[in-house]
């Protein structure tokens, strides 16, 4: 596994499976847009390629954090202090969406795939909703502990995709954005463009290409679905998450990990309900 870059003024982080790639593509999309920087500096999606040339633009780097995915709760460390003077976005996803993701994603693996069914990998301890909610706990505490730190997640995303977007890249350093370049990314990473990218793999990045071709649930643009847990979690299986969701998460986040039972906020309210600031 590549090494974390430790000049990046951004960090964008999250728990596999809650949008990283998407986000990526959209940031990508509209950095190269607005500062006329080609799309190929973004090597295999790392944005830190842009600021090499241009730096007008932050050095943003996507990453897991602490090796998140192969981790259970008690092994992931409390101390963020790496980020004392850097900037971090958190992305987050309702958990029961992303705990379906994140099953195709280790069943799907060509190599040692998961072997169990989706009922096993709920209760696993490593890199499944466990962990999830610990890392996610983990982060809201030390949200103070960064430069700055801007919560958003998948379903804000859905929402809205140019206006979050744009919240994104303010609050990253980048310089103005127009709305049109914003919706001109929007477009560009839509669903079915991005799954389009996917099948003739127009970015050349294993970001953006399947574990197995010609296998839907392998895909990175798998479904794009709000809610699509229903369609593959038994009630038992959702009423287990949920539980774990009101016992274990911290509170100010239990609304984001069950975004899918909300409505979604218009653009029209998205900036009237933000996410919980640091302290």
């Amino acid at each position: 596994m590549k090494a974390v870059n430790a000049d990046g003024d951004v960090y964008v982080i999250s728990f596999p499976k809650c949008g990283r790639t998407w986000l990526r593509v959209l940031m990508a999309k509209a950095v190269s847009t607005a500062r006329g920087l080609p799309m190929e500096l973004a090597r295999n999606l790392n944005l830190e390629g842009f600021n090499e040339v241009d730096s007008a633009v932050p050095n943003i780097v996507f990453w897991h954090d602490d090796r998140v995915e192969y981790r259970t709760p008690a092994q992931l460390s409390p101390d963020k202090s790496f980020y004392h003077d850097r900037k971090v976005v958190l992305l987050v996803r309702d958990l029961r969406d992303t705990a379906v993701s994140r099953y195709f994603q280790c069943s799907r693996r060509p190599q040692d795939p998961y072997p169990g069914t989706i009922g096993d990998f709920l209760t696993e301890e490593q890199g499944s909703v466990r962990t999830c909610v610990a890392f996610w706990n983990i982060w809201y505490a030390n949200r103070g502990v960064p430069a700055s730190f801007l919560l958003t997640s998948y379903e804000r995303l859905a929402a809205d995709t140019a206006g979050e977007l744009g919240r994104v890249l303010d609050f990253c350093g980048l310089p103005s954005v127009g709305e049109q370049i914003l919706s001109g990314a929007a477009d560009f990473a839509s669903f079915a463009n991005m799954r389009t990218m996917e099948d003739t793999d127009a970015l050349q990045s294993e970001r953006l290409r399947p574990a197995i071709p010609g296998d839907p649930d392998a895909y990175k643009t798998r479904r794009g679905v709000v809610g699509g847990y229903r369609d593959y979690l038994s009630d038992e299986h959702i009423d287990y998450v949920n539980a774990l969701i009101r016992q274990d998460l911290t509170p100010q986040l239990r609304t984001a990990a069950l975004a899918a039972d909300h409505p979604r906020p218009s653009p029209s309210t998205r900036m009237s309900r933000p996410f919980p600031k640091a302290r």
